[in-house]
């Protein structure tokens, strides 16, 4: 992603003290507003459906591996398209690239309301994702362009405010729109934003491009979203056809061949997609690692915890927003404390207060069960909002800051797609360890729950992949109706012992889903540690790199 160039210029040096009175125009502003609107159906559509994938996955009948690429196919697109969208952007003008990404975006969620399966709705998400590659770059672009530099951070401090905001109200909306009208709306709710994103931008924002931009890679780009989507299908694939079977270790082994091409791709080409030369530095390497496993852990704690709440413990939509109210509102404030912190402990004690933080929170969600209340789980959830939001920030600081200023725009576009991979790769590796936990461990559990009673329907549940499914989703209220309807239609059992059996057995999904969720937060826990001793590699931002390393921070989307 090419850095966009400022259209001001700084105050000589005898004319610094008047920097301060430098005044934005109201076109500035107004350009902001369009900017903060386009941006925010993005930050809302990325939290209102994790609202809703447990409603989506019912209706639909998705499998878990299904419901996965819900969220994994948007991000694995997203993530391979952001740094190659910053180059389309500065070709085609940023204000052409960003009403084309609003655009596009909103007519995509259109289609992902109205799909009718599941597969159409994974293929509507993925175009969203195309669309959504363009507003990042494109937006940050037409800022900088806007503002003169004196004005600058606090553009981008409210612009971050309001993606903050929308961050955090996305899974309330969600909730609201899943309980009170349909999953359809949580992408429906995008298309007012968007048509009013397009209208303002249209007429206040000046069309900018960076003449003589480099030429885009798209061997790179191919490649590097190639071995991505060949790595993900093979661990998504892995909860069907086993760890160590030849499909899923030949497209894990594909994913790994790719990605050398991609390295050799990148070496060789004049005008590259990703500078190598941003490697030979330890920090933004190390950095871009935090990136990747911070998200990987995280995604943990936010994806399956709405499985948990609204499968296991059968709270409404909304209600289960609500119990997630102290993660999503403490991450809208975490990142201005964590900008305090950096200056004060440095981005490496920031990025080991942050570890410790996220360490002790998944540490304490290893200890819920399948009654614990909302209250019980507040804490952690506050512990991780905090914990994430430190981990992020300061290794935005960690890339962008030890960048050459002429590449701070390829470091945060890298810094951006990293986040995203850690996303993808959290659902789709924790998606199937818990699948295989399910199935290895469910069906004992129930024929010992049993212990030699309830007759072959026993075996007939214990050994059922439709069964293990729902159990891997959180066996919620609709999975325990389906499983009654099948008895009945079965026939040979009495209501009462009917009655019975179901109960037994949505007692012993649920625990099992529960220790299942142990399993992935052990293992992310494990992750924070990781992630604690990369933080000791990390040097902290030079003084001189602090100011160009400012305008990219606002780069986090969950």
């Amino acid at each position: 992603m090419s850095d966009s160039t400022l259209e001001y210029s700084d105050p000589p040096p005898g004319e610094a003290g008047a920097a301060g009175k430098v005044k934005a125009s109201a076109g500035a502003w107004f350009s902001l507003i369009a900017v903060a609107l386009g941006i925010m159906v993005v930050q809302i559509d990325g939290t209102v459906v994790a609202a809703a994938n447990p409603k989506i996955a019912s209706d639909l009948n998705a499998t878990p591996g299904q419901i996965q690429w819900v969220t994994t196919g948007y991000l694995l697109a997203l993530s391979g398209l952001l740094i190659p969208a910053g180059t389309v952007a500065d070709k085609i003008g940023r204000k052409k690239a960003f009403l084309i990404g609003v655009g596009g975006f909103s007519l995509a969620s259109l289609l992902c309301g109205m799909s009718g399966s599941i597969e159409m709705l994974i293929g509507a998400r993925v175009l969203q994702a195309v669309f959504a590659s363009l507003l990042g770059p494109s937006g940050l672009a037409v800022l900088k362009a806007s503002f003169p530099p004196a004005k600058l951070p606090a553009a981008l401090g409210i612009f971050g405010a309001v993606t903050a905001v929308a961050m955090a109200g996305g899974p309330m909306l969600g909730g609201v729109l899943v309980e009170y009208a349909n999953w359809s709306w949580v992408f429906y709710i995008n298309l007012p934003f968007g048509i009013i994103g397009v209208l303002v931008g249209l007429i206040v924002i000046k069309e900018s491009a960076q003449r003589g931009s480099e030429p885009l890679d798209i061997p790179g780009a191919i490649a590097l979203t190639a071995a991505m989507v060949s790595a993900v299908w093979g661990i998504t694939g892995a909860q069907d056809d086993g760890w160590a079977s030849g499909k899923t270790l030949g497209f894990i082994g594909l994913g790994a061949v790719l990605l050398a091409v991609f390295v050799l791709i990148e070496a060789r080409t004049e005008h590259p997609m990703v500078a190598l030369s941003l490697f030979k530095d330890r920090s933004v390497s190390v950095g871009l690692l935090l990136m990747v496993v911070t998200m990987l852990a995280f995604f943990a704690i936010v994806f399956y915890l709405m499985f948990y709440l609204q499968g296991v413990q059968g709270k409404s939509a909304i209600m289960a927003a609500v119990s997630l109210l102290p993660l999503t509102a403490v991450f809208t404030v975490a990142s201005p404390l964590a900008g305090w912190a950096t200056g004060k402990l440095g981005v490496k004690g920031t990025l080991l207060l942050g570890a410790v933080l996220l360490f002790g929170a998944l540490v304490y969600l290893r200890q819920i069960e399948v009654d614990t209340s909302g209250w019980a789980l507040a804490p952690p959830l506050v512990l991780s909002g905090f914990g994430a939001g430190f981990l992020l920030v300061a290794g935005i600081q960690a890339i962008v800051g030890n960048a050459p200023v002429e590449k701070a725009g390829v470091a945060s576009g890298m810094q951006q797609s990293m986040q995203q991979l850690g996303g993808t790769l959290g659902i789709a590796i924790f998606g199937s360890l818990l699948a295989s936990s399910v199935s290895s461990r469910f069906p004992d559990a129930l024929r010992d729950e049993f212990a030699g009673k309830g007759g072959s329907a026993v075996d007939v549940m214990a050994d059922n992949n439709g069964v293990h499914e729902s159990v891997a989703l959180g066996f919620p209220p609709s999975a325990r109706d389906a499983v009654k309807e099948q008895l009945v239609q079965g026939g040979g059992m009495r209501a009462d012992d009917l009655n019975s059996f179901v109960d037994t057995l949505t007692r012993v999904a649920h625990q099992t889903f529960v220790d299942g969720m142990h399993l992935v937060f052990t293992i992310s826990a494990g992750l924070t540690v990781v992630v604690g001793l990369l933080s000791l590699l990390v040097r902290n931002v030079k003084p001189q790199q602090e100011e160009s390393a400012a305008a990219p921070e606002i780069g986090i989307h969950v």
